[in-house]
C-alpha cells in the first residue's frame, strides 16, 4: 500500500508538471511569454531534471528580453541532455543577443558538428565572425550557408565576401 501511494504521488506530480508545461506552450503560442514563463516555472518546480521544459522557459525568456536567463536555462537543458544540436544553436543565438560572440561561435560549431545539414547556423555563426573582425571565417560560413540552401546569405555575402571571390 504503501509503495501504491507513493506511486500515485510521483504519477500527480508528473501529470500537474505536464499541464503547467501545456498551458505554459499555450500562452507561448498566444505571445504571452512572462506568462509561459511562469507557468515553466511552476512545472520545473515538480519535474527539475526535463530538458524540454527549460528550453521552453529560455525561449520565453529571450522572447521577453532576458537573454541571460534563457543563457542559464539553456546551459540546464544542456547539461541534462547534451544531444540536441538545436540547444546548442539557440543558446549561441541567445549569446550572440548580448554580444558573447567568441562564445556564440563555440555553440554555433557544436551545433554544426551535430548537424552540419542546418543551414542557418552558418549564417549565424557568420554573423558573429563579422562581430569579431574574422571575415575569413565569415565568408567560409557564408558559402557553407549558401550551398545548404540558405538565400538570407546571399546579401551577407555579397556585403562581405564579393571582394575575397
Amino acid at each position: 500500500m504503501k509503495y501504491l501511494l507513493i506511486i500515485s504521488w510521483f504519477f500527480l506530480i508528473s501529470c500537474t508538471s505536464q499541464l503547467q508545461y501545456q498551458t505554459g506552450l499555450s500562452k507561448f503560442t498566444n505571445q504571452d511569454y512572462l506568462g509561459a514563463n511562469m507557468e515553466f516555472s511552476e512545472a520545473l518546480l515538480k519535474d527539475k531534471r526535463n530538458d524540454e521544459i527549460y528550453f521552453a522557459r529560455a525561449a520565453s525568456r529571450s522572447l521577453a528580453g532576458y537573454h541571460s536567463l534563457a543563457i542559464a536555462d539553456m546551459n540546464k537543458a544542456i547539461s541534462l541532455n547534451d544531444s540536441r544540436a538545436d540547444y546548442f544553436y539557440f543558446r549561441g543565438y541567445f549569446k550572440s543577443q548580448l554580444a558573447y560572440h567568441k562564445s556564440a561561435i563555440k555553440d554555433y560549431s557544436i551545433c554544426i558538428s551535430k548537424a552540419p545539414w542546418f543551414a542557418e547556423v552558418y549564417r549565424l555563426r557568420a554573423l558573429s565572425f563579422i562581430e569579431v573582425g574574422d571575415l575569413n571565417e565569415a565568408c567560409l560560413d557564408i558559402q557553407e550557408a549558401i550551398a545548404a540552401g540558405d538565400t538570407a546569405s546571399y546579401s551577407l555575402q555579397e556585403k562581405y565576401c564579393s571582394k575575397k571571390l
